[in-house]
């Protein structure tokens, strides 16, 4: 057994612990960072191909408006961002129709929860009394379900009113990848003589406090400080699960946490078209307008991926189901995943398949739910427990620190900008412990 020792070691390199050892290098901090995967970026995938110019999003894709760290990070790497149309339409018993301001319905819908309700967003909706249009209450269900990736009967339709209340700015793509945050934050690690060790999966700590070992197979780290920033999905995992991790002794305040809350599911399908696909007459005139920005995002009440929108002008479409409907797909083969899409796309579009198969170059999927290291989508706002995320993020005993999107602010949960600013402030935290 060979010991290496470190003054901090961050156990995962998505957004959340690249920026945190960034700033803790910065600050004169010895950091190692052990990265389960083959790769650095968590749930922020991107895969691109020799032949097409169009970076493949199968994790995070948008940019939220009015992030100040998330825009400061784009900003100094040189990256640029591109605003996403909000062109939305309805689909309900064959028929397509624009629904101008959709995300203004659904914040008018929350807004109606008002700030004293303090039960699920299921409790509330179906409550007696709410008299709510068809279309809006549809509206406001598929957002919770599907953006959110959380059961309704979970959802805490207090963080569902503030979160409205408050509003946020325009969604944006970063334009060439969202991968290359990730390559930036590496390669700031790299100027700074702090490696990223890849394939490297944490399953054991042992720790007292301003001590810590971490083992990864037999090779064990030792430092003052450890920061954790896997997922939820991952922390609830039983001892011997892969990827999960063993504390000694036992994070028994951090675990009843963990077992309150829990992961959203959501489940995403990306095609590649052909070239000519926004001239094609497969697709509708209308959706193809604009070489393809006319189609928006389309909302259906499919039973699977019910939620389509592209890319354009880039020839992708993207499928997206969340919460129980992605719950019921994970497992599932990528083949039978495709079928499964292609049909229900030709069924919302109201094409023949064959046809509609004829365009498709390439399709790729990615199953978080079964990803060994994420356990799940990401995390939600849960009912009665909206205090957890602030208890998960604090550390314990001043040794073990915690960042990632599950410990971020209420209104950042399930978000990039959320796990960038935990691991920022993880990172003031360790530097004030170190000191």
């Amino acid at each position: 057994m060979k010991r290496r020792a470190v003054d901090v070691i961050v156990v995962g390199a998505g957004i959340a612990g690249l920026a945190a050892a960034r700033d803790l290098a910065r600050g004169g901090t010895k950091v190692v960072v052990l990265e389960a995967r083959a790769r650095a970026g968590g749930r922020i995938l991107t895969q691109r191909d020799q032949g097409s110019f169009c970076p493949v999003e199968l994790g995070a894709e948008f940019v939220h408006g009015g992030n100040r760290a998330l825009s400061a990070l784009i900003a100094e790497s040189g990256l640029k961002t591109r605003v996403v149309p909000e062109r939305h339409w309805i689909v309900r018993d064959g028929r397509r129709r624009s629904i101008p301001g959709l995300w203004d319905r659904v914040d008018r819908v929350m807004q109606r929860i008002g700030p004293t309700y303090s039960s699920s967003f299921e409790s509330w909706i179906r409550g007696p009394g709410r008299q709510l249009r068809q279309l809006d209450r549809a509206i406001a269900q598929e957002f919770v379900a599907g953006f959110q990736g959380a059961p309704l009967a979970r959802m805490s339709a207090h963080a569902l009113f503030v979160a409205a209340s408050i509003g946020e700015g325009a969604q944006s793509r970063v334009v060439g990848g969202y991968d290359q945050l990730i390559g930036f934050l590496q390669g700031e690690l790299g100027a700074l003589h702090m490696p990223v060790h890849l394939n490297s999966s944490v399953h054991r700590v042992r720790w007292s406090p301003h001590e810590v070992t971490a083992w990864v197979g037999d090779r064990a780290w030792s430092a003052s400080l450890l920061l954790v920033t896997v997922p939820l999905g991952v922390l609830r995992e039983p001892r011997r699960a892969q990827g999960a991790i063993h504390f000694e002794p036992r994070l028994a305040q951090k675990q009843n946490l963990w077992d309150k809350v829990e992961p959203g599911h959501v489940r995403r399908v990306v095609f590649r078209l052909r070239d000519n696909a926004w001239r094609s007459r497969v697709l509708p005139s209308d959706l193809r307008a604009r070489q393809g920005r006319g189609f928006g995002f389309l909302h259906s009440d499919e039973p699977e991926f019910p939620v389509w929108w592209s890319e354009a002008p880039a020839p992708l479409l993207v499928g997206w189901a969340g919460g129980a409907k992605a719950e019921r797909l994970a497992g599932l083969a990528a083949t039978e995943i495709f079928q499964r899409a292609l049909q229900a796309l030709a069924r919302v579009l109201r094409v023949d398949p064959a046809a509609l198969a004829g365009l498709v170059v390439e399709s790729r999927t990615h199953d978080w739910s079964t990803d060994p290291f994420t356990r799940g989508a990401y995390s939600f706002s849960v009912a009665r427990a909206e205090d957890v995320p602030g208890r998960l993020a604090a550390p314990v005993d001043n040794t073990i620190f915690f960042a990632g999107e599950a410990t971020a602010d209420p209104l950042e949960l399930g978000t990039v900008h959320g796990a960038l600013s935990s691991g920022q402030r993880a990172a003031k935290e360790m530097l004030n412990a170190l000191a």
